[in-house]
This record gives C-alpha cells, structure tokens and sequence, in this order.
C-alpha cells in the first residue's frame, strides 16, 4: 500500500443512471463485491462512476492527440470521488477487432517467447540441416584442429569487395600500398604486383592474410590472422589447407547467420517488419477468391453450372460467349452438359483456369482465360465502387502460401528451441505448454542472466492462465474469437503478468462462463492481484465470491426506479442482518430456490453423430424435446461448439434460412421434424437507436395509440393512430423529431444531450400532448413503469385494454416491472436483452394462439442475474417448456442446473482434454453417476450447502510472487543504453531523486526504464485500438521490474509547435474556451456591432436578386464540404449523376466531367454548383434555384459574381439586420487561429506579420506553402527580424467575425490577453441559465481549474495569448506539473525530468511544495535534479557515475543528503559537500567605474512586456549574470532589448517597432559579433553530429584525403562525408540504419546490412589514417580522439577543450538530435570559443588589441551537476578572458557568486516584475534586500562542507 493517510475511495452524491445521490467509501488494497438485482444501479456505481473517474483521470496525463482515440469514459454525474487510483475494467466485452492480437500478444507471452527463442534457439540450415552458428577465430581454429592433422600448412585469406567504382588493377595497387604481397586465385598463390592475371566478373578476390601451420607454437598468430581477415573481410574468413602440397578448396568461414537471420527478438514477431512474413505481412492469411461460390456442382456448364455467367449484363454474356469461343478452340473436349460434379479433374482446371496464365493475351488469341482470367480482369477495374461491392462476395481468406499460416518469414521458423519452433509452441495448450516449459527451457534459465527472469516471466503467465481456467487456450488463438468471459479472464492474466501496483481494476462479473471448478483458482488470482497492492471492485452475483470478498456493497433494494440506493456495505458476513437486502436474505438462507419437486421426462430427441469442429471429434449426443435441459462441463469443453456450430448452424441449413457462418460437419442429426425453428436468445442488444422503446417492441403501443385516436378529442380533430408516433408525422415534436433530447456536439468532451426545450422531453408537439385519456396524455403513459401501466389497464374494461394487460403481464412475469414502456431500448442491461427477447417469444405466441414448437438456445442467461432474478428466469423457463418449446441452456451456475429437467455434462477438461459427453440426465443422475467435475459440485447444491472459496482448490504454485519485494519498485539487471546491469529498489510513496555526471545514465534509468515500463504495461492492459495511437515505447532492455504503479512523465519537453503555439493551446484552456464560445456565444456583426440573428428564405432570395442585378449572372453554391479529408470522387460521380455540371473545389471551378480524385489526406472544401442565374429569369425561378442551393448546403448558399474568386456566403441562419452580412454558424474552429474558418486572413492566426507571403507557385500544394511560410515566420520572429504585430487583428490572431463574438458580453481577444488569475476571476463570475448551465457545467470546470493550477505552480502572470516560443523549459514544465496537480490521483509514479530548471531559487521553494503535495496524496516521485535543495527534500537519493557515456551506467552511492557525503565513491556528495571558497579564481576582475562611458554597454529606457523603462547598464570584459523571479523580464531585457541595441550598432536593420522597444544605448560601437547561445538543437536529423558541427570532421577529412591510399585512388575530402554520394552507403544512403516499415505496424530500424552501419561504402572503407578508417574515428569519443589525434592540433586541441567542459563521453559520429539541450548548448559555447581563440591569436601576433565579442547566453547551468557547473563555470571565464562581454541568465547561485557583476530583477513576476532591484558585485548584492540576496549570501557564506 502507498503511504497516505486515509485508506479509502470516498464517493459522494453518486446520480449516474438510476443512483440516488449515494454515498459509499470503497477501501484501498482491498477486494470490494458489489452486488444487487438486475438493474439495481451495480454497474453504474462501479463502472459508470468509479472506473469512469479514475480511468479519465488518468487519461489527462495523455496528449490531446492520445486521448481522442482512447475508450474514453463520460464524465460521471457525482458530487465527488476522492482518493482515486488511475482505473483499468476489465469488461466482458471483446472489443478487438485485428487479427493481428492473439491470446499470446495479449497476455505478453509473445514478448518473453521472442526473448527466449533470441537467447536459446537453434538455427537450422534449410538446405543442409546443419545447426548454424556464427563462427569466432577460436572455433575456427578447433575445427580446422578437429578435420585435419597437426602441422598442416594453411593460408588464411580475407575477401575483398570489388567494388564498381574501382578496377582490379588499382584495387591490387591500393593492397600492396597497405603492405598485402599476394592473393589466391586459379588454385594457386600469386603475386598482387603481377598485372598479367585477372579474375572473372563475380569472382571473389582472396588476399592472403597469414600462413601458418596447425601447431601450438603458432596458436596466437593464427587466431590473430583470422580475427583480421573477419574484421576486414565483413565477417567472413577463407582458410585454404595445403595437404600433399596441394592447395585444397578454400573453406569458408562466416561470423553471422547466413543463410539465416541474426535471431533478434523481433524476428519472432509477425507483428514486427523484421519477422513478420512479407507475403501476409504476418496475418497468416491473404485475400483470395473463393471460385467454389461462383458454381452450383449439381448442375452442368450448360445448365448454369458457372451461374456468375448466366447474369442479364453484357460482361457476364460475353464470357459464356468467349468460354465456348476457347471450347471449341480446345482439342481436349470438356463435357459441357455433365454435372460439375462429375467432372474429371483436369475439365475442372481448364474452366477455372483457361489456357494460360495472360487473361488479354487469351482472350486475343480466341483462348479461354478462366474464371480465374474473368476475376482479374475486373480486379483491374476495382476503383468502380460496383466492381468492389460486386467481388466481395467472392472473396475469402485463404492460408498464407508462404508461410502456410505460421505468420512469421522463412528465417524465423528455422530457429527451434527444444525441436520446436515459435508457431509450433503456440499451438500448444498451455496446459500442456506449461509441462513442456519445464522440460525444455527452465533447465536453461541459467544459461544467461537475462533469461532467467525472463523464463520466470514466462512461466507465471502460463500458472496465471491454468489457474483461472484458461489452461484449454493456445497462444496462436485469435483475441477476437474468444467469448465475453474468456475475454476478461484473459485480461486479469494480462493484468497479473504486468506487475503493476497501485492500480483500481474494476472487474464486470468475471465468473461468466467459468465452471465452479475454476471459481476458486479466479478468487486465487483476484486476491493475487490485490496482494500487490492493488485495489478491486467486482460487480458480481457468485456466492463463493461474494463470501471470499473483503467487503460487500449491495445496492437495491429494487430494480430501475426502485433501486439506486446502498442497502449495505461493510463486511460479507454480516449482510444477512440487513431485513430489505436480498442478497441476505440467499447469502444466509432465510431464502433458497427450490430444487423442483417432479422434473419432465423428455419423449423425443435430437439424434447428433459424428459431430466434428474445434475439439468435439466425431461426438455423438442426444438432446431432449420439450424440456428444459442444462449443457454444463468446464471451460472449454466444447458446449458453444455443440450448441452454436453443431445444433444452431446445422439447423440453419435444414430450414433453408440464410446462414453466413459455415456450420460444423456432422455425419447426421435425425428429429427435426420435431421442430419447427432453431432460435439463438443471446444478450446483444435489441436495438442500437433509442426510437424502439418496451412498449413498441412488445406490440403494445398500437394498441394504446388506437385508445388515444377513440378519444373524444381525437375523433373531433379527425386524428388518425399514427398522430400518436413519436417515430414520424406530425403528432411528433417539430424541433428533436420525436426524440426528446437534442445532442450538442462537444468535440473532445463527451456530447451533451440536453432537453427538447420545446417538447421538454415528452417527444410530442403540443396538440397531441392535449390530449388526455383517463387524466393522462400520452407522454404520461410512456412515463409508466410496466408494473404500473398493468395495474392502469387491468383495471380497464375493452378488448384493446384486456390485450395491453396480457401483454404487459408477460413482461411483469420476466422481471422487467421495472422498464417505463418509453425507456429507449438502448439503455437496457444485457440480460434485460435477454429476458425482453424471451418475452417476445412468449408475446409472439399470444399473438398468433398458433404452438409451434422451437427450440431455444441460450448461452449463459445466468449472467449479471442476482439470485432473484434467477428465480423470476427459471418461471419463464417452466412458462416456455410448457408451452411445448425446447429450451437448450448453455450454464455453469448451479442454481440452473439443480433445476434443470436434463442435464449434458461435457468433458472432462477443457481443450484438448475436452469434447466428450461425461454425463447425462437429471441432476441427480449427473450426481450418482460420479464422473466428472460437475456432479461434484452440484451435490453441494442440491444438498443445500453454501458455495464458498476453498484455497485449497487453488492451490497453484507462486513461484512469480515468491521473491517480490514488498513497498518498493524493484528493478533487477538494467542494462538499458549505458546502464551496467544495475539493480535498484526505490522506495513507493517517497521522493527519490537520481542525480550524477551529464551523461551517467540518469534519464535512461528515470525515462527508458520506469516511466516507459510503467506506461507500456498500463497500455497493455487497455484496448488495443487505443494502443496503435500511442508512442510505442520500446521495451527497454532489463531483467525484471515489479512493484510499479502507472506512470506519468512531466519532461521539459521544448518542443512547443511553433509561433502559433500559446499559453492556452499548450494548456489546453483555449480549446475549452473555443467550445463555450462556439456552443454559448453571441455572435455580432463588425462592421455594425449589432447583434446578428437568422434570415428568411425570401429575405436571401431578395439579396441573391440584387447581385444578379448588379452583376447580370451569377453562379450559386451549396456548401457541401468544409474543411474535410478524402478524395471526394463518389460525391463528384454522385453530383454529376443527378445532371450537375461543375463543383468549387478549394477556390477554383472544376468540372465534373473527368473529376480527379483530390489528395485525400489534405483538408478541402467543396461547393456544387447549383444553378447559374442570369438576368432575364423571373423571380419564381430564382426562388426555386435559392431553395434547392439552401436545402442542399443545410441553410446557406454562397454567390458568385462571374470573373470573382471570392464568393459571397448567404444563408437562412446567421445574418445582419442593419447591413444584411450573411455569417457562418458559430463553431469551435471558428475560434482557432490553426484553421483558416477561424484565422485572421492578414496574419494567418501567428498575430505577427514578416517579410515575404504565402507562396503557392513554387509549392506543390497549398499545404506545403502554408508550412514553407510558418517555418520562414518562426525564423524571423527568432532572428527578430522585419516582425511586427499584425495590423489587422492586433495580435488577437482571429478574423474579424469571431473577433466580435462576445460571451457574457467578453470578447475571445478581452479574455485571452488577462493574465491566468485575472481570466480565472472572470469565469468564476459568469451565470448560466437552464440548458446553457448543463452545456457550461463541464467546461467551465475544466477551464477555471487549469487556470487555478497555473497560479497555485506560480505561473499567475501568463497571459493566455502568449506564443508558447517564448516559455522556457522550466515554464513548460510546470504548465505540465499544473495539470498533473488537476488530475487529484493517486498511487501514481510521477517522473519529473529536472523541475528546478529556469526557476530563482524563491519559486523552487514552491515547485518542492507542489511535489510534496503531491507525495501527501499517496504518489511516488522519481526526480531527475541536480539542485541541492530538492535532493535535500528528497527521502532518498541515488547517486549515478563514476562518469558519463561508456564511463558511467553504475550506481556509486544512494542515501540520504548527509549520508551521501560520507561515501567515498559519491562524486554528487564531493561535489556538494566540498566547495571551494568563492571567486575561484582567488579575486575578480576589477568593476569599472560608472563615470567611464568606454567601460560599459548601456540601454536606457527599455519598455518590452512587462519592463518598466529600465536602464540596463553592463560591464565590457567582464562575466554579467542576470537573475530574478521568473516572469521578472530577464529574457525581454536581454534577448528582446539589449541583443537588438547590439545588433542594430553593428549595422543589423531593425524595425520601427523594434526601434520603439528602447530610448538610447551607448558603449555598442567597440562590440565586433553578438552571439545568442541557446538550448536549441544544433541539428535535427541524425545526418548532423558533433563533428560537423563543431568544424573538424572537415579536417578529418582533409587528413583521410592526404594518406597515399586516397591520393593514389583519387579520393578528395569529399569522398569521405556520408552525406555525398561519393562516400555513403548505397543502401542506407549514409544513415547507417535501414527501416522497415509495415502497415499499421510502428517501424523498425535495424543496422544497414551493407555497411553494418559504418555509413561508409566499401571503397572509402579500404583507406585508412594510423590504421583507422574513417568510420572507425566517428565512433570514438572526444576524450579518445583528443589522444588519436595529439598530432594535429586543429583537430585535438577543440576535442581536449570539450573534454575539458564534460562532454568527453560524446562521440564524433552521434547523432545530433540525440544531445540534450544542455549538452547542444555547451558545445555552441565550446565552438564560439574555440573561434575566440582564433581571432584572439591572430589578433596577438599582428600587436592588435583583443577584439571584443558580446556573448549572450541563456541558462548554461541547466542539466549540469555541480561538478560539471565548475568546469562550465572556466569557460565563462575563458571567455572574459579574450576580452569579450558575456551576460549570462542564470538562476544558480553558484554562477552568480562567480560573476564580476550582477543585475537582479524583480521584485515579482510579471506585471509585479519588469524593474532591477540590485546591481553590483556578488559581494554587493549579498548585502542588498532583495528576491536574490538571501542565496547569494548563503553560498558566498558556504565554507567548505558547512552553509551559514
């Protein structure tokens, strides 16, 4: 359990559905039960409010983009749920779709078998049968030991390519240049200087490496020679043995797979490009035509045997036309008038497939070309949407032919572990699979550390699976084929093998379809689950469980409107003390269901032999007639096998119904015609609308619509019944259509439907409500329940009302009293399904008087039916049998089968074990019998003894749960990027901080490991249609994980969308805001400022006249799509089947004729043109024109005047009354400055403008030009160049229409600009009436608190339209943490990545204050920090080192903050506890004085944001750090003011605006570069590396194209970039990787075969600098080039430098989208001062004065440890120094005690900030009261280990 203070769930004022107002506390770590009859509220408490908070909860911690596609719950109607966990339900709903799940994906045994077939399996030669192994210089050398004597002379040979570019003559003089003497060729050795032999084109060129003899003496130098050959050879050796001084045939040896693939993991994945099969794509099955559906076998060709020929059309004539064109062509004669069936089988083969394989080439010729030729034929024509409807009903699946089914490519299945391959073992049982583990794999779980808890894995999942009754299941069996039941018990396994902690798993009557054998092994596993620290809520009717429960919650005491209310809670035991709970009055037996006194003997039976499908094989079995008989047997016996495939199916066909499915094979089943129908009840839905309600279904609501039409007042009026129909005419409500409600769309929240204000919800227009019958109209009867409706016309005389009181008795007497006669029927429970669609048998009958017999088949009508409901279920069951139907019930539950006439006991196991009948008969003679697991059970019953949980029938080893460490996360052998198989506990419920050198491995073991882990197995377990939206986080590279709970990352994630990005956006607070706007905004008009409203048709009719005047043609446009993907070719052969001509497509007139398909992935919009209007028409037909263009465009039209590209729109719904301006309905894109419905047209929704415009001309589309355009503008707003505010819109980004838009009498513009504490003072203001109060409810909820969130995380000051560009990591961060503190969950791992970043050491006092607030609520925090104050916060600290990269990856120390000091190894605790005194250098430079105007840079008058005329003056030569509050206006100081001053004196253009931004500056003119030093990227691709950027790959390459080999073959510095031609990979273009890519699957990237992911060609490759390639030089690190290169100082003396400031563990070839923003900004820091140092020796040897440089650096400290801020802390200096100018922003005191000078802003953020409120030396400063003072003091106080 975590550690909070209060173990318990509180739900307050629950109303979901039918609960009133409840009030219940569920307990932490706890198995709670709730239960009650059906319909008494138990789902809606647990699933509809519980899961639905805690599930959407945790969904917020997703990206929008995440959360539209995930199974998002409604938000519950409740007053509150406290201390909820993050929610997963596991439903008996089988919601997946895709093949490509399997039981075996699903539960994750997949994931352990692909890691164990890559460590153990065996690979097999197809062609030889040999084992493969790759080969090393040892096992070479044991061979050629083992196959030929001892002193044999061998030639060892390397093979080397021949590549295209170079001949052999120049390839065997660049050899003997790199000291090779000769090669083997022709069977003999020969001189590589000799020009008169060549080699044939293909043949390889052997060059000799070594000879040595097969002796002791010489073992060392021949296991050197061919580790070269292999290093130089690409893996592969040639040894040539000379026997009876002979040379032999060279011996190839090989140090890879070949012929095989390396056995990766994901070669054993079909849903991996790497292992699925390339023809299926890993389906194990292709899409094929099914020929046998195209012929009818009992007939001949002449009578219609190919009925596909015998249609009415042309195509189908001409082919029985061709087809005895070719039969009389063909010398073989096919007898045509014999019956298909009787065909040999080479007649069949020519029909289906003609004479030959070219259907054109055939029909050319006169030849046949087969039915096959007709099918491709029309597959070429499948862009007809005929063509394709027409060929699905030929298609079929068919078995893969590659792989035959197995999914995975031929490699793969070579590989085999214990004899088997991977398919092979998913097609075992897991029964079965568990014994065959132990035999074959656990013996070897020892082999590697990483396999044995990867084996234990495995085998715990194969226990979890036997042990709650899956054991029959295989791992090849398609999720989507198993049953509701199976589904969630499934599930439960998937959740027990995630190991997730901390989790509320809401579980929905998981003992559906399980045998109460398996009842207790499910128990064994619930209480499993909870032993982890978990919590569980089951709704549930099963007695064993409600007694093993920890808690019970009984709701009731009624169903529908008579329950809803807590009966009771508290412990199991004590519920029978509860007088009104029916469930106590069973669980303690003042109340039973009796055995029956007499059961019927069955007369007849239904013969079945020789049934066979699944494992049923050749079953015989009789079913009894006319009773009521009971089909039982464990899971997996094969009882929906019988019922559904062998009885349903086979009935289908014998009553000639339509039946899609193909039935089981039987040899025969004798006594149909006992029967007259076959009837499936299940509990689908009835219907899917909430137009069909009890009162339509059951066929009373004729009737009492007939009643009301024989009213006086209707007779009067003439109304006929169907006046009474809310489903259509006139008596319905005109505005919802009879429907009650009307929805309001609310995009990301759930829609809203909100009463008809006009019918108020009764669906009836007012004239039918006037009528009355009895006092009551007939909404009112609607509003009935059955039970009152059949009291009402019980009590009526009349025939009309005695049929209404039959009807309705009978859904009294099947327990639906409960359901009003209106209630849609959509809302009902599954087995009110059930029970309403037995009462339409039953009605059916009473319709007709007529009995014919049927058989009805029910599968497990038991389910979510409470005690009651069963005794009410087993009446309808009498009732049906009694009427001479056949009831065939498919149950577990014992309290049917003691009940039962008859009993089928199927068995005795389940699968394999199964499909055999173990008993028959009564129950008691299932009993005596003896046999089986049933008869065992249902002794108990019959006996009258309780069900409860015995453990001793689950007793299944623990052997996963055995060395589980409680109350931590327990990682063992990570080994994750540079991680050194580290081991670590973490402790749950606390603050553990991970701290260490850049580089150690703290992100990978914080991120790749813990938030990874943590959010896959959380997705793992959720719908795997959601999953494929996800980021796939790939599986990191650990022995084992426990103890975790679900995991959220709050990253400073800079990636921030560009210049359209803002506060709000990012907050998701503006989408919100666009909602309330779009659904409760009053729209104005602006030119006007009148409020706009709706036009009459004859009002547009006179506007469209006036045009048509002023214009004389016009064309009018119905809007048809706005803003929409597809290719919209069918609207446009739609358009131009109905006899229109031309469309407006995206601006522009296209016709119809010849349309082609549009881009379908970009957004268009399309307008028909319905008519062109010209200026003799007369008015009628212009009206008739405007209507059909308003009608089709749904209440608008646009004009256009004829030469315009811009039409008018128009329209019946919002318009100006003063000017007469038409206006789109308001909808949220009207208020995103993202979408061009809502943008300002001048600004394009950036609220700045730039240099330069949209340019569609040299664009492929208008889409890539609007991306060219964004991108250019956020350069310019970086460089702040030619930016300005848009003239237009003044920022506000809107056009002018939603710009006057006002809510509460506010503009969207008013409301974005407040900062976040003002606008949340705002919106707690507004009021809302009625219907906009519940459309305002959530939103407004939504919006006030993320505003309040951002203040609490102090970031108040932001104003909602500020550009998200300009935030800082720090910023961004804790906009994220501000969402996080929202969710209010708990139990959750939070991992933050650096949170102090960017902030003053005041507000990192209230960051820790959220982060302990959060640890209150019970979540567990794992922070990645270097700040001394958060690690002593922190309850727990490990310290990662001994350095970075290769040199890092270990944990040196974890501890406390004091302990850490004590130990030896904590190079944290070193850092930390043993200072230097400050300034490090023993004095600072000299401050010049104020009066020496040279001396100083100066700004005066500085007013951009929140600056309040500042006069910012700086010290030339010196190290400036500028610190304050955050929001203080550091940055607007430094990059907004100061930078521009700079720039503009050393001859930049500026614009007025940005002229305006200042007064005066002086002290510029000395300056000679600016230089802005941020965090952002050096480079996006991973073609950019350090080397490039820093500058001295070029000298690399310089040195590489000055060797002899490179001379001699011509190679300049060019030829060694991997980014030319010349140079790179062919394959891999110079990436080095290669990706495979699969549909619907994520991608994968593996190593470039050709290269090996070098880079480099084969040809750059052979020339070599001190013996390395160039490939070889990328991957060292700077520390190790530095040394490599200690010769050439342009190359090592930056390399040193930047080992120097901690990046010594970088390589030269990483890629540079892999640094992090501290390591991209150090080496910008490193490369400006590198070119420093240049210019300052020129400037020295020529007697020049130092030039000076002015350095603007933002932040530097961020992501160092204190060790690493020491070393950064000599580069500033270095850069004074040189005599250059460096300003430094900076929040970390140590930096600021270094500074000569330091300007501190403040006092406060924002509009309280924007002054300095100190300057001077640090010294100075210390004695000042200002923000910043107080820990400058401290740290210059700081002696060494002690803080004052």
């Amino acid at each position: 359990m975590s550690h909070c203070e209060d173990g318990r769930i509180r739900i307050r004022g629950a109303r979901e559905h039918n609960l009133q107002n409840v009030d219940v506390d569920i307990p932490l770590g706890r198995l709670t039960v709730v239960t009650g009859p059906s319909g008494s509220g138990k789902t809606s408490l647990a699933m509809h409010t519980l899961y639905a908070e805690g599930q959407r909860r945790y969904m917020e911690t997703f990206s929008p983009y995440v959360r539209q596609f995930m199974d998002r719950m409604d938000k519950p109607d409740v007053d509150a749920v406290e201390n909820i966990l993050p929610a997963i339900a596991l439903h008996q709903r089988n919601s997946v779709r895709t093949s490509r799940s399997t039981v075996g994906t699903m539960t994750g045994l997949n994931d352990y078998w692909k890691f164990v077939f890559a460590r153990l399996a065996v690979g097999i030669d197809p062609e030889t049968g040999r084992e493969i192994k790759p080969e090393t210089p040892g096992t070479i050398d044991e061979k050629l030991h083992a196959d030929f004597p001892a002193g044999t002379e061998v030639m060892v040979c390397l093979e080397v390519a021949r590549p295209e570019s170079v001949d052999l003559p120049a390839l065997k003089r660049n050899l003997v240049a790199q000291g090779y003497l000769r090669a083997f060729a022709h069977g003999e050795t020969l001189r590589l200087e000799d020009e008169d032999w060549t080699l044939e084109e293909g043949e390889p060129l052997l060059v000799v490496q070594d000879r040595v003899r097969l002796t002791e003496d010489q073992r060392e130098r021949r296991l050197e020679a061919l580790e070269t050959a292999m290093r130089l050879g690409g893996g592969v050796a040639h040894v040539i043995p000379r026997v009876d001084g002979v040379w032999l045939p060279a011996l190839k040896f090989r140090g890879d797979w070949h012929p095989l693939m390396e056995p990766r993991p994901g070669l054993f994945s079909f849903n991996s490009p790497l292992g699925a099969c390339p023809e299926c794509r890993g389906y194990g099955r292709v899409i094929t035509i099914d020929y046998n559906r195209c012929i009818k076998p009992e007939l001949s060709v002449h009578d219609g045997a190919i009925h596909i020929f015998e249609g009415d059309g042309k195509v189908f004539s001409e082919c029985k036309r061709d087809l005895m064109r070719g039969w009389r062509k063909n010398a073989r004669k096919v007898r045509l008038d014999v019956p298909w069936k009787d065909l040999k089988q080479w007649e069949r083969d020519w029909l289906l497939y003609g004479d030959g394989d070219d259907p054109d080439e055939m029909y050319e010729q006169g030849l046949w070309y087969g039915i096959a030729g007709f099918f491709k034929y029309l597959e070429s024509r499948t862009h007809k949407m005929h063509v394709r409807v027409y060929l699905s009903r030929f298609r079929t699946y068919q078995e893969c032919p590659s792989c035959h089914g197995l999914r995975l490519r031929p490699e793969a299945l070579q590989f085999k572990v214990g004899g088997k391959s991977m398919p092979e073992l998913s097609g075992m049982p897991m029964d079965e699979l568990l014994t065959w583990v132990d035999r074959y794999v656990t013996p070897r779980a020892d082999e590697d550390p990483g396999l044995k808890h990867a084996v234990a894995e495995l085998r715990s999942r194969l226990e979890y699976l036997n042990e709650v009754g899956l054991g029959y299941l295989t791992s090849d069996r398609s999720t989507r084929s198993l049953s509701g039941g199976e589904i969630e018990r499934v599930s439960l396994t998937t959740c027990l093998g995630a190991s997730l902690t901390d989790t509320l798993f809401v579980l929905d009557e998981p003992t559906v379809g399980l045998h109460p054998r398996d009842t207790s092994r499910l128990i064994s596993a619930m209480n499993r689950l909870k032993k982890r620290g978990n919590t569980l809520v089951v709704v549930e009717h099963e007695e064993a469980v409600m007694r093993a429960a920890d808690y019970l919650v009984d709701m009731g005491p009624g169903s529908g409107r008579e329950g809803g209310r807590l009966v009771y809670s508290g412990e199991p035991a004590r519920i029978g003390e509860i007088a009104e709970s029916l469930t106590g009055a069973f669980l303690s037996g003042r109340r039973r269901i009796a055995v029956p006194k007499k059961r019927r003997k069955p007369r007849r039976f239904l013969t079945v032999s020789g049934a066979t499908r699944h494992n049923l094989r050749k079953l015989d079995v009789k079913v009894p007639l006319g009773v009521f008989t009971c089909l039982t047997g464990v899971s997996g016996s094969g009882k929906s096998t019988l019922a559904h495939d062998v009885l349903y199916l086979n009935a289908l066909v014998e009553k000639g119904a339509v039946c899609e499915e193909e039935p089981a094979r039987v040899k025969s089943i004798k006594g149909w015609e006992h029967l007259d129908e076959v009837v499936m009840v299940d509990q689908s839905p009835i219907v899917r609308t909430p137009r069909s309600t009890p009162a339509v279904y059951a066929g009373v609501f004729e009737e009492i619509r007939s009643l009301f039409a024989e009213t006086e007042t209707a007779r009067a009026r003439g109304v006929k019944p169907g006046f009474f129909s809310f489903n259509s005419g006139d008596g319905r409500c005109p505005r919802c259509m009879g429907m009650g409600s009307e929805k309001v769309e609310m995009q990301f929240l759930s829609d809203i439907f909100v009463q008809c204000p006009l019918c108020r919800g009764s669906r009836y227009g007012s004239e039918v409500l006037s009528v009355y019958r009895d006092g009551r109209n007939i909404a009112d009867v609607l509003g009935m329940t059955v039970a009152a409706a059949l009291e009402c016309f019980s009590a009526e005389k009349g025939a009309k009302a005695s049929r209404i009181a039959s009807k309705l008795g009978v859904l009294q007497r099947v327990g639906l009293g409960h359901l009003t006669l209106g209630q849609p029927l959509n809302t009902l429970s599954g087995g009110e399904n059930q029970r309403l669609k037995l009462a339409k048998i039953l009605l059916d009958q009473i319709g007709s008087g007529a009995n014919s017999p049927k058989m009805l088949i029910l599968d497990e009508p038991g389910t979510g039916l409470h005690f009651a409901d069963i005794e009410v279920l087993l009446a309808v069951f009498r009732e049906l049998v009694e009427q001479g139907h056949t009831l065939l019930v498919i149950e577990h539950n014992p309290e049917f089968i003691k009940s039962a006439d008859y009993v089928i006991d199927l068995g005795p196991e389940g699968g394999a074990g199964g499909g055999h009948v173990v008993a028959t008969g009564t129950p008691e003679e299932i009993v005596a019998a003896g046999k089986g697991y049933t008869g065992k059970y249902l002794r108990d019953v019959l006996e009258g003894n309780p069900s409860v949980y015995d453990p001793a029938d689950a007793a299944v080893p623990e052997s996963a749960d055995m060395d589980i460490p409680e109350g931590v996360m327990a990682l063992r052998g990570a080994r994750h990027h540079n991680l050194k198989n580290v081991d670590l506990d973490v402790p749950r419920g606390e603050m553990t901080v991970l701290t260490g050198l850049s580089g150690s491995g703290k992100s990978s073991l914080a991120f790749d490991i813990f938030f990874a882990e943590g959010q896959r197995r959380f997705m793992d377990v959720m719908s795997p249609y959601a999953r494929q939206f996800t980021e796939q986080l790939e599986s990191p590279d650990i022995d084992r994980l426990t103890g975790l709970p679900p995991t959220v990352a709050i990253e400073q994630n800079m990636s921030r969308g560009g210049t359209k990005s803002t506060v709000g956006t990012v907050t998701e607070i503006w989408q919100f805001m666009r909602l309330l706007y779009a659904k409760l905004g009053q729209a104005y008009c602006p030119q006007c400022g009148v409020p706009v409203g709706k036009r009459s048709e004859s009002e547009v009719v006179e506007l469209v006249a006036r045009e048509l005047k002023k214009h004389g043609g016009l064309a009018l446009l119905a809007p048809l799509v706005r803003g929409r993907k597809g290719h919209y070719a069918d609207l446009a052969r739609w358009a131009e089947g109905k006899g229109y001509e031309e469309m407006w497509v995206d601006g522009k007139l296209v016709p119809l004729s010849g349309f082609q398909p549009l881009d379908r992935y970009s957004s268009h919009d399309l307008d028909l043109v319905v008519a062109r209007p010209e200026a003799p028409w007369p008015l009628e037909k212009l009206a008739g024109a405007v209507h059909a263009a308003l009608e089709m465009g749904e209440g608008f039209l646009q004009v256009l005047p004829p030469g315009s590209g811009r039409p008018e729109l128009m329209g019946t719904r919002l318009a100006c009354a003063s000017c007469g301006q038409s206006f789109p309905e308001l909808e949220p894109y009207t208020f995103s400055f993202n979408s061009p419905r809502g943008w300002c047209p001048v600004c394009r929704g950036h609220g700045i403008v730039g240099k330069g415009k949209v340019k569609e001309d040299h664009a492929q589309s208008l889409l890539e030009a609007e991306l060219k355009y964004d991108r250019e503008l956020a350069r310019q707003a970086d460089d702040d160049k030619g930016i300005t505010t848009c003239p237009a819109c003044r920022g506000v980004r809107l056009n002018e229409f939603a710009r006057s838009v006002r809510l509460q009498g506010v503009t969207p513009g008013d409301i974005a600009s407040l900062p976040a504490v003002a606008a949340a003072e705002l919106v707690k203001g507004w009021r809302f009436e009625r219907e906009e109060a519940l459309i305002a409810r959530d939103v407004v909820a939504e919006i006030t608190q993320r505003l309040d969130f951002l203040q609490r995380v102090g970031l108040g000051y932001l104003s909602l339209d500020r550009s998200a560009t300009t935030l800082s990591g720090g910023e961004t961060q804790r906009i994220r943490l501000a969402s996080q503190l929202g969710s209010h969950l708990r139990g959750v791992l939070y991992v933050l990545d650096e949170p102090t970043i960017g902030l003053h050491p005041r507000d990192n006092e209230l960051l820790l204050g959220t982060l302990d607030e959060l640890k209150r609520r019970g979540n567990t925090l794992l922070v990645v920090e270097h700040d001394e104050d958060t690690m002593r916060r922190a309850d727990h600290i490990v310290d990662m080192g001994p350095g970075a990269g290769i040199h890092g990856g270990r944990i040196m120390a974890q501890g406390t903050f004091e302990e850490l000091a004590a130990m030896p190894d904590s190079v944290t605790g070193a850092a930390l506890h043993h200072k230097p005194r400050h300034p490090y250098r023993g004095k600072r430079r000299r401050i010049p004085s104020k009066k020496d105007e040279s001396a100083w840079l100066r700004v005066e008058g500085c007013r951009l944001h929140n600056l309040k005329d500042v006069n910012a003056a700086i010290p030339k030569g010196r190290l400036t750090v500028l610190t304050g509050v955050s929001g203080a206006g550091k940055t607007s100081l430094m990059t907004g003011t100061i930078r521009l001053a700079a720039r503009q004196a050393i001859g930049d253009k500026l614009t007025r605006d940005q002229r305006k931004l200042w007064k005066t500056s002086s002290g510029f003119d000395s300056i000679r570069m600016v230089y802005g030093v941020d965090q952002s990227p050096i480079g996006k691709t991973p073609r950019s590396t350090p080397a490039t950027y820093v500058g001295f790959l070029d000298d690399i390459r310089t040195l590489f194209a000055q060797t002899a080999d490179a001379r001699r073959l011509g190679f300049d510095r060019g030829r060694f970039s991997f980014n030319t031609g010349q140079g790179n990979c062919e394959s891999c273009k110079g990436t080095g990787m290669q990706k495979l890519e699969m549909d619907f699957l994520p991608p994968c990237y593996v190593p470039c075969e050709t290269c090996r992911g070098k880079r480099y060609n084969a040809a750059t490759l052979t020339v070599r600098y001190k013996g390395k390639t160039i490939a070889d030089v990328l991957q060292m690190d700077f520390a190790e080039a530095a040394e490599f290169f200690e010769s050439q100082p342009r190359i090592s003396d930056p390399l040193k430098l930047l080992s120097e400031t901690g990046l010594g563990y970088l390589t030269l070839g990483q890629a540079s989208n892999t640094l992090s923003g501290g390591e991209a900004q150090r080496l910008k820091l490193v490369t400006e001062l590198i070119k420093g140092r240049r210019v300052s020796r020129n400037a020295l040897m020529k007697g020049r004065e130092l030039p000076g440089d002015l350095y603007l650096i933002e932040e530097p400290s961020i992501g160092l440890h204190p060790r690493d801020v020491r070393l950064l802390i000599d580069v500033l200096h270095r850069l004074a120094d040189q005599g250059n100018t460096v300003i430094v922003i900076e929040h970390n005191t140590e930096i600021m005690a270094e500074a000569d000078y330091v300007i501190d802003m403040g006092p406060g953020p924002g509009d309280a900030g924007g002054t300095i409120v100190a300057e001077g030396t640090p010294e100075q400063i210390a004695k000042k009261d200002s923000p910043t003072a107080e820990y400058i003091r401290r740290e210059l106080g700081s002696d060494i280990g002690i803080n004052c």
